[in-house]
């Protein structure tokens, strides 16, 4: 296959209720199914809403139960998560779960936890590491995903490429900030910019997805869209709006992209010099 049809779920989640979240996430599986989707990605913890705090540490059971619901209905499909887990007793990291045709194919964590502004998440949850960061593949579909503040820094989506990713997931819950002019927003302005980078840069296709709603006195704006290689937006999604965005990408557009990209001239030894710095 050269041709894959792509799901984006830009929803509401609720804080704290998995119950809810996790029938509005069997009705997008649903709504994906009917129209032939190969891979369908939710935002950051869209089982469990974003601003959990010490919620966090009565989610992660929940979220276990839900997951046997959303494979049960993934047959066909293969459905990305965000939830809470707990690796060990009492450790707790903010991750994607990667459902396909009715098994747990495994858990993304995310690498980067934000510590500023109304941003806490470190004191809550255990960060990932690299060795974490994993390929998975889906009719011939190579593909991983990262959370949020991990697409602002390069390394976790050029890994993902160098592994041999065609496609990888920015699944986010990015609140609104600053004003940026016609109505648009600085975080807005900032996301489009990095996402046609990452897909450009890395000769990959990237599909962001990102919730919407107001929780805690925060709005989260979504704009999902799903970039191609070459920098287009291929699709976009309203702002503030519940959304299921469906693009279709073409692997021979990767193709002839990767025949022009500089990519595979990156000096890899300028890492090396990089972790060495103090």
């Amino acid at each position: 296959m050269n041709r894959y049809k792509v799901g984006l779920a830009q929803i509401h989640s609720l804080l704290g209720n998995v119950e809810d979240n996790l029938n509005k996430h069997l009705e997008y599986i649903d709504k994906a199914k009917a129209h032939e989707v190969d891979v369908l990605a939710f935002p950051e913890l869209s089982l469990t809403g974003y601003l959990l705090r010490d919620l966090a540490y009565e989610v992660s059971d929940k979220c276990l139960e839900a997951l046997d619901e959303v494979k049960k209905a993934s047959k066909g499909i293969c459905v990305i998560v965000g939830l809470v887990e707990e690796t060990r007793l009492g450790i707790y990291r903010n991750s994607l779960a990667i459902v396909q045709n009715g098994a747990l194919k495994g858990f993304i964590p995310k690498v980067y936890l934000p510590n500023y502004g109304l941003f806490e998440e470190s004191r809550y949850f255990t960060r990932g590491y690299a060795r974490d960061l994993k390929l998975f593949n889906h009719k011939g579909l190579k593909f991983s995903a990262v959370i949020c503040e991990d697409a602002w820094h390069p390394e976790p989506i050029e890994f993902l490429s160098r592994i041999g990713a065609d496609l990888v997931f920015i699944c986010s819950s990015s609140p609104l900030r600053g004003l940026y002019g016609k109505g648009d927003t600085f975080v807005e302005k900032l996301w489009e910019s990095m996402n046609i980078t990452r897909a450009v840069e890395n000769t990959v296709f990237i599909a962001y997805v990102n919730r919407v709603g107001v929780e805690d006195e925060e709005y989260f704006w979504g704009g999902s869209m799903v970039i191609s290689p070459t920098g287009e937006i291929l699709v976009r999604a309203k702002k503030m709006e519940e959304n299921l965005l469906i693009a279709e990408i073409d692997l021979h557009t990767l193709r002839r992209a990767r025949r022009f990209s500089s990519f595979k001239d990156h000096a890899i030894d300028l890492h090396r010099y990089l972790s060495e710095l103090p």
